[in-house]
């Protein structure tokens, strides 16, 4: 008697653990907030959005100069580059070179300068 009861219970609280731990996506569960998507219009037409598509699959290169390469490797940053133009080595890449470094020893300006090159 007393297996069968505890079978029972156990087969009860099995059943119970999946409505338990339910989530829709519109509630408070462990301390966050789900998330709901709506659609937005776009001011683009399709034949826009496709024209933009078969131009990034030519040439597969984000808006930081960064390119997306497939298979393991993905991503591959922006690299510097540099080459020597009468006798002085010189950078001929795009990137920024007097962005400062970030350090917790900044002065405001330069955290403002920061700030500035990294938003651009």
């Amino acid at each position: 008697m007393l297996f069968r009861k505890t079978v029972f219970a156990l087969a009860l609280a099995g059943a119970a653990i999946p409505a338990a731990f339910a989530n829709s996506g519109n509630t408070w569960v462990g301390g966050e907030r789900g998330f709901e998507t709506h659609t937005v219009q776009s001011t683009k037409s399709r034949a826009d959005v496709k024209k933009e598509l078969d131009a990034f699959r030519s040439n597969p290169t984000t808006a930081e100069g960064g390119s997306l390469v497939g298979g393991e490797a993905g991503y591959m940053p922006p690299q510097h580059s540099y080459a020597f133009q009468n006798g002085r080595l010189v950078h001929t890449d795009s990137i920024a070179h007097n962005t400062p470094k970030p350090s917790l020893a900044m002065t405001d300006a330069e955290r403002r300068l920061f700030r500035e090159q990294s938003v651009n």
